[in-house]
């Protein structure tokens, strides 16, 4: 199969942890299919006040493995008019998805995200007359369908999906409530990288390569550092086990909007000795980090099934959370501990409770999914709608020669609406 895989999270050069379990997948699925993505990077990225045009690539590890990649830049209107960011997408990233069409021939689109990026991926597989599936992660299925105008879209896109993936069996049951046909809904769980999340390597090694002591509880947490990931919880907590006593380093491993006032509150409060903000971290170096630490601690308001617990039990680490989203289908009291969200006191106290040998050594026996496992079913999925769709190779070639190209309106339309959002 010839895949087109569209999402904004998707890493490039700059950015290589940038959706890694999205790269994993399409690398999974590389060794069997062929692979092109389109992950537009919206132009508050792009565009930076006194920088050149930022440019985008592949990172050198996907190119290699025969994935190709574009970039192009989006452009829409900031917390304001959320119905229309499929429109606006469309408009700035149309033409790149159209020659993408005709150049590479694809018979399915996957999407991650189901707006608005399944909605540009349901739009161009009905141009191509092809099918289409989307990825639901979490919180566009569990948040966004509440909002008034743009919960509408996502109902959209998921009602007119061929298939949506969701990756976890609560995600699953809380699409089939938006009013999705079940017979569409199906649940394939993320995989782990075995060959980096493993415990192979010892605590003592990975300790060492960090250079952390002995001397402290190492916590880890990793994430994009934005508001539904509720650090304050987190910090409040870690505020907490000061009081108790507790002499720990709590690792935050990540970047985002929140980083730099949530510094500054660890500067007011004193926390800055034992809070230590490491920014951005390879994806090739947190699995150290994971063996290195005590616990993998995380404090969302909101989740579907995050893969960074499942990998911090691949690496034989036992966690803390918030109890949230699909987290009860990994949880165990043997080797986690979840908690009621925003509650930083019960958060300290998992923490406490679960510094012990026998939740590491629960850890340790885990049995980690890979993302072999998770593409296997994939494909299988993906075969299935193309069998479905009855259209054989030659007639999407001669379909393809036929109906791609923007026509006057369109390409008048998505300059003018270029033109504008630039000047905002």
């Amino acid at each position: 199969m010839r895949i087109l895989f569209l999402s904004t999270t998707f890493p490039d050069a700059h950015a290589p942890t940038r959706g890694t379990y999205n790269s994993a997948l399409c690398l999974a699925l590389q060794q069997r299919h062929q692979v092109h993505a389109i992950s537009p990077r919206f132009f508050t990225e792009v565009y930076r006040p006194f920088r050149a045009k930022k440019r985008f690539q592949i990172p050198d590890e996907l190119h290699q493995h025969g994935i190709t990649a574009d970039y192009p830049t989006s452009w829409y209107t900031p917390r304001c008019c959320q119905q229309h960011y499929g429109e606006q997408m469309w408009w700035s990233i149309g033409q790149t998805v159209q020659t993408a069409l005709q150049q590479f021939q694809p018979d399915v689109i996957l999407s991650y995200w189901a707006h608005p990026d399944g909605a540009i991926g349901q739009r161009a597989a009905g141009i191509a007359g092809i099918p289409s599936a989307v990825i639901v992660g979490g919180t566009d299925v569990l948040i966004l369908p509440k909002l008034p105008h743009r919960g509408i879209r996502v109902r959209e896109v998921l009602a007119g999906s061929d298939a949506v993936i969701c990756v976890s069996e609560g995600l699953r049951q809380a699409t089939c409530q938006l009013q999705v046909p079940p017979n569409r809904v199906h649940t394939i769980y993320q995989g782990v990288d075995e060959s980096l999340f493993h415990h192979r390597t010892s605590r003592a090694a990975a300790r060492q390569a960090l250079g952390l002591t002995d001397d402290f509880v190492h916590l880890v947490w990793v994430g994009r550092m934005v508001p539904v990931k509720a650090l304050p919880v987190l910090l409040d907590a870690a505020g907490q086990l000061r009081s108790h006593g507790l002499k720990f380093k709590l690792h935050l491993l990540g970047d985002g909007p929140l980083r730099r006032p949530l510094a500054q509150y660890c500067a007011r409060t004193g926390l800055d000795s034992f809070v230590h903000f490491h920014g951005a971290v390879g994806h090739h170096r947190i699995p150290d980090w994971y063996r290195a630490a005590d616990l993998t601690v995380l404090s969302s308001d909101s989740e579907g099934l995050p893969n960074v617990l499942r990998e911090s039990l691949a690496c034989g680490t036992p966690f803390v959370s918030t109890d949230v989203g699909s987290l009860n289908e990994i949880a165990s009291p043997l080797f986690s501990r979840l908690v009621p969200p925003g509650d930083a006191s019960a958060f300290a106290e998992g923490v406490i409770a679960m510094l012990t040998p026998a939740a590491k050594q629960a850890a340790a026996e885990f049995t980690a999914r890979t993302w072999s496992d998770c593409a296997q079913e994939v494909e299988q999925l993906l075969q299935a709608l193309c069998t479905a769709s009855g259209r054989s190779a030659a007639s999407r070639s001669t379909s393809y020669q036929k109906l791609f190209s923007f026509t006057k309106s369109e390409t008048s339309t998505a300059a003018a609406m270029a033109a504008n959002l630039r000047q905002i």
